[in-house]
């Protein structure tokens, strides 16, 4: 059935971590294609999102007509889009647990200053770790649409490599599970304005670095920005999860406050919301 298959004029590469969806839209737009064509060349029709990651509905003989239309082996399509190599795995049709977020990472666009370089210039959609969320090169922020500049927010990249460094001597799924507690604990605090002033003003300085949201409420960030601002403090709170030392320590609460910078009075506050960190 291959065998009738010729590849495409345009056989892109894909991007390393780019989800599938993003790459077939991307071939289907270089050789002036519908998508639902190109989907109906490699088995069933389908109107695939460039965020769209999932390989329940592939078969191997998909995979083998999309080697044939790119002219590239499958251990290459695998290497860049991981989920191609579950293709046929029963585990993958399985309803996703509460890790959800950790087992199947956010779909953000790439860095697009680093497709430029490779002449790239159509939109790329990434599966994106969160210890991926920064481009070191370019100085962007990437866990988000609006990829902003970092390079007034230097404490931004050195968390990030703070970040990375937690990760490479973690496990996988408990770090990563650490800094999601982390962040959405750091979220609820700035949106409910229980922080306290001192991490409020470093949150509301990063803030105005940022500049006005020209589509959002000048009120009320985004909670995309209030990732980002708090992205420091969310990595020191991440360090003390993902130790073992630390997950169940009484003193966990007076420790996150001591390397926060909070000052004694707003302990009370931090117990409380760090009450249930190990759970």
């Amino acid at each position: 059935m291959t065998t009738r298959l010729r590849a495409l004029p345009l056989t892109l590469p894909p991007v390393h971590g780019e989800t599938i969806g993003s790459y077939l839209n991307r071939l289907a737009d270089a050789n002036h294609l519908t998508i639902g064509h190109l989907s109906s060349l490699i088995g069933p029709s389908r109107q695939h999102r460039r965020g769209d990651n999932r390989v329940g509905y592939w078969t191997p003989e998909g995979l083998l007509r999309l080697t044939a239309l790119t002219s590239r082996n499958p251990p290459s399509l695998i290497h860049a889009m991981p989920p191609l190599g579950t293709i046929g795995d029963p585990i993958r049709r399985l309803p996703l647990s509460a890790t959800e977020e950790v087992i199947e990472p956010r779909r953000r666009p790439a860095c697009r200053l680093c497709m430029a370089r490779r002449h790239i210039h159509g939109l790329v959609i990434r599966s994106t770790p969160h210890h991926e969320g920064v481009c070191h090169r370019h100085h962007r922020w990437l866990l988000g649409d609006e990829q902003h500049g970092l390079t007034r927010l230097p404490e931004i990249l050195r968390a990030n490599r703070r970040h990375q460094r937690i990760t490479r001597r973690g496990t996988h799924p408990s770090t990563a599970l650490a800094y999601v507690d982390a962040r959405d604990r750091l979220i609820k605090w700035f949106t409910n304005e229980v922080s306290g002033p001192s991490l409020q003003q470093r949150w509301n300085h990063r803030l105005d670095v940022l500049g006005e949201d020209p589509f959002g409420d000048p009120h009320r960030p985004s909670e995309a920005r209030i990732e980002l601002v708090t992205y420091p403090e969310a990595i020191v709170l991440t360090s003390l999860f993902a130790a073992p030392h630390w997950r169940d320590h009484p003193k966990l609460p007076a420790e996150a406050a001591r390397r926060l910078g909070i000052p004694p009075q707003q302990l009370c506050d931090l117990q409380r919301q760090l009450a249930t960190a190990s759970g």
